[in-house]
């Protein structure tokens, strides 16, 4: 389901776990076939970066490169250029949303904002500044994966 005050028109969202996984557009319904697509997993949290790298690895797309701060984040996605970044927002060095900032400046790629915070503010940046989804945790395999997908559709729609 898509969040309201969220803008649908661009096909963004943001979905918590205890929502559905798919958007109701039947385009969007449609599972599409992530494996082998290159993620770099920006999270501070070493358990929590830790779990998501086994989900995504399950799932069979290839985990190229881990940051645990905006910064690291920013060098790490520049040298292995994934498809999909996903990126924690309140980190040390640099938050989030400012690494996807200077990362977009130089590398189009599919950023999904996977963060506890649901403020609108927050929301608000992540939608302004190009990304192309707002996760909100806590999240499992089978509501990140879904998300994932649409938000990668949305990328290469744009």
């Amino acid at each position: 389901m898509i969040v309201p005050d969220y803008d649908a028109s661009q096909m963004s969202y943001i979905i918590s776990p205890m929502q559905s996984p798919l958007l109701q557009n039947d385009a969007q319904t449609v599972p599409m076939d992530l494996t082998g697509k290159r993620v770099v997993v920006v999270e501070d949290e070493g358990i929590t970066q830790l779990q998501i790298r086994k989900m995504l690895r399950r799932q069979g797309l290839e985990v190229v490169g881990d940051a645990a701060n905006g910064k690291d984040a920013i060098q790490v996605v520049l040298e292995t250029r994934p498809d999909i970044v996903l990126m924690d927002i309140r980190m040390p060095i640099m938050d989030g949303l400012e690494a996807s900032r200077r990362i977009l400046a130089e590398y189009q790629v599919c950023i999904v904002m996977l963060t506890a915070f649901s403020e609108k503010e927050y929301q608000k940046k992540a939608q302004e500044i190009g990304t192309c989804g707002y996760v909100i945790k806590p999240i499992t395999s089978e509501t990140l994966m879904p998300q994932i997908e649409a938000a990668y559709r949305k990328h290469h729609s744009m």
